[in-house]
């Protein structure tokens, strides 16, 4: 994995200069963050460049498909300006996830993860 999610207000770095927009099937676990313990996890997604105006979708680690897959209902944002810095916030409930990026990468993008609302009981 890329690593372990990291306490908010702290964050860990999940994807570095991401320069090209990712396509098919992540089927690397090794490649997402893991969200064990925490029922959120909050998000930054960094343009590079001031031309970069990147979308993302959060996916979530499957065994049974050996991929991460889609949520039901499409955990998307699209980039709110080029060369502008967003975060956002998902329920991730321990789980692994990896953030996959499309849209305007020029210059490549940086995305940063932190965890709140630790619950053991996950």
């Amino acid at each position: 994995m890329s690593g372990s999610i990291t306490a908010a207000p702290d964050y860990g770095q999940h994807r570095k200069e991401v320069a090209v927009a990712d396509s098919g099937s992540i089927d690397n676990k090794k490649r997402g963050i893991n969200c064990g313990s925490y029922r959120v996890a909050n998000i930054q997604v960094v343009p590079i460049t001031a031309a970069g105006n990147p979308d993302v979708e959060v996916l979530f680690w499957s065994e049974k498909a050996g991929k991460f897959i889609r949520a039901h209902t499409a955990l998307t944002k699209t980039g709110v300006g080029a060369g502008v810095p967003y975060e956002f916030t998902v329920e991730c409930n321990g789980r692994i996830m990896f953030v996959f990026v499309t849209g305007t990468l020029t210059g490549g993008v940086d995305v940063y993860v932190s965890g709140f609302e630790m619950d053991h009981t996950l």
